[in-house]
């Protein structure tokens, strides 16, 4: 039994020192890999970068071809009058739309009246706050004096922006 007992201790040392030494090359590994990482961690700029890297204004990409800047800065606020405009643009013969091209409009359309006030930076970095988040930002943005956005129109000036943005 003695010779039993010294095995299974020799046997249990050298399991021992090998899982020690499979452990001190997962830490060396591990060092290494830590070592190579970027010095400097994201800022909030890298974060939205990443997050919103596609939010520009339908207009900027395909209407300002045809139309000024001041053509757009007219109150586009009534619900009919967008749907008129952009079935008008449709049936011209060098502008048809898809219905993602529509979709997009109609949502670019309602975050250019954010645009007004805010450049697209800061519109940007909406894409890093959640959905209550933005929520609350749009409901203070109302809240200001001179806005002209109802409260019933949070819903659809959000998903305006998680449109814009790719959400």
């Amino acid at each position: 039994m003695d010779s039993r007992n010294r095995f299974v201790v020799v046997f249990l040392t050298v399991l021992n020192a090998f899982l020690t030494l499979l452990l001190c090359g997962l830490v060396r590994d591990t060092r290494n890999d830590v070592g190579d990482l970027k010095q400097v961690l994201a800022t909030k700029q890298d974060l939205v970068n990443v997050a919103a890297p596609r939010l520009t204004l339908f207009h900027e990409e395909k209407c300002t071809t045809c139309h000024s800047e001041r053509r757009f800065a007219g109150d586009h606020n009534v619900r009919g009058e967008i749907e008129r405009a952009v079935a008008h643009m449709g049936q011209m013969p060098d502008a048809p739309f898809t219905q993602a091209e529509t979709a997009k409009i109609h949502a670019s359309l309602e975050i250019f009246r954010c645009s007004q006030c805010h450049d697209l930076d800061q519109l940007r970095r909406l894409a890093i706050k959640s959905p209550a988040e933005r929520m609350r930002i749009i409901g203070e943005m109302i809240a200001r004096p001179g806005s002209r956005i109802s409260p019933d129109e949070t819903a659809r000036i959000l998903r305006a922006f998680e449109q814009m943005a790719g959400f």
